[in-house]
């Protein structure tokens, strides 16, 4: 069977291995930000969902660098491979590192070496508009990675192929919560808004309906909205509703906004199928360690266990600066309470977390990324 060489951002390595496996079903991992799927007809439907991927490569070769790199004998294993599957027309190649790259591999050298011991009649170079794109990719260790991963690195590796027609990383420009008109300054980025919405998919079932009981300034609705998602968003505060409804409006899109408390959802909404929850609950920069925001999280969980048995869920929750270093072993505090303790609440919900792990905020606070799915 065919596939693809999946190359991820350097921002968090574990949660893109974690979203590409939600998406996508089971992957082989070549590098922290390097994996391999099955390509099958749905797949690159569901690789536009992803938040954290960076390129995408069919025909994909490998160059395991085990003793003294050979730049030489490289470049000439791409040519060899071009002569295979390169299509006839114009092609550029472009290099790039992961981490520190390879010592002895120059990325400016392998593009002009490579350029020319393929360049030919058919497969002329061209710098600026190619109809073919070779995309070489030098894996090195990561340099200083802001969050910690756990499954090690193994040996420098470089891959290439063709880079997938059609496909382009989201840049998110013009998304960010500055650009819309209702912004208040705890509103979720683009990219963590779609990293959640893309988490909460499951094999199992299609996500058809994504609800957000905390929709803020629309962070989630905007971005599953713009999936072609259903999304039911509501929100305790008439003010957040509208801001929210305006930012719909104002990304081209739309969704269900409605003005409810979370323990009304159920009644609100009623029954679904295929649903996500996916929220970022309300929190203040000073009074997050309070009892209140344990109580509107687990009344989320139980709205959403009425609503959706079947569905899953994704949240973020406030946690301390220490959980970006802390081992999977060790018992943090997420919320002002030990991990253990919420998670043994989160299962009365009827709900079983199978993800949690912390991203960086700033200085003084992380957060918590948890997925759930029904604990039986």
């Amino acid at each position: 069977m065919q596939g693809l060489t999946l190359i991820g951002s350097g921002w968090h390595p574990s949660l893109f291995r974690s979203e590409i496996k939600a998406l996508t079903g089971p992957i082989e991992v070549i590098h922290p930000r390097v994996l391999y799927i099955p390509l099958t007809d749905s797949t690159l439907t569901k690789l536009s969902r992803a938040a954290l991927l960076d390129d995408v490569l069919s025909l994909s070769a490998r160059y395991w660098v085990y003793s003294e790199p050979s730049q030489e004998d490289l470049t000439k294993t791409i040519a060899e491979w071009a002569q295979l599957n390169l299509p006839e027309g114009s092609f550029v190649v472009r290099a790039r590192k992961l981490g520190t790259g390879i010592r002895g591999f120059s990325r400016s050298e392998i593009e002009s070496e490579v350029g020319a011991l393929i360049t030919s009649d058919t497969n002329p170079v061209n710098l600026d508009n190619p109809e073919n794109v070779i995309s070489v990719v030098i894996a090195g260790p990561e340099d200083g990675p802001m969050h910690r991963d756990d499954i090690g690195q193994n040996s420098p590796i470089v891959t290439w192929g063709l880079q997938q027609p059609g496909w382009r990383r989201d840049s998110y420009a013009g998304r960010a919560p500055t650009d819309r008109p209702f912004f208040q300054p705890v509103s979720l980025d683009p990219k963590q808004a779609k990293l959640m919405i893309s988490l909460a998919h499951r094999r199992e079932f299609e996500t058809n309906t994504v609800v957000d009981p905390f929709c803020g300034t629309g962070g989630i609705a905007i971005e599953a909205a713009l999936q072609g998602i259903t999304v039911l968003a509501s929100d305790l505060d008439p003010r957040m509703v509208k801001g929210t409804q305006k930012n719909l409006e104002w990304a081209g899109t739309s969704a269900s906004v409605e003005t409810c408390g979370v323990s009304d959802i159920a009644s609100l909404w009623g029954s679904k199928s295929d649903c996500a929850f996916v929220f970022d609950p309300p929190y203040g920069r000073s009074s997050w360690k309070s009892g209140d925001g344990v109580e509107l999280l687990l009344e989320a969980l139980s709205a959403a266990r009425e609503i959706d048995p079947n569905g899953s869920v994704c949240t973020m929750l406030p946690t301390g600066p220490e959980a970006l270093d802390s081992f999977p072993e060790q018992d943090i505090d997420v919320m002002g309470i030990p991990w253990s303790e919420l998670e043994v609440m989160i299962r009365g919900c009827g709900w079983k977390p199978v993800l949690s792990t912390p991203v960086k905020v700033h200085r003084s606070l992380a957060r918590m990324v948890v997925v759930c799915h029904p604990a039986g």
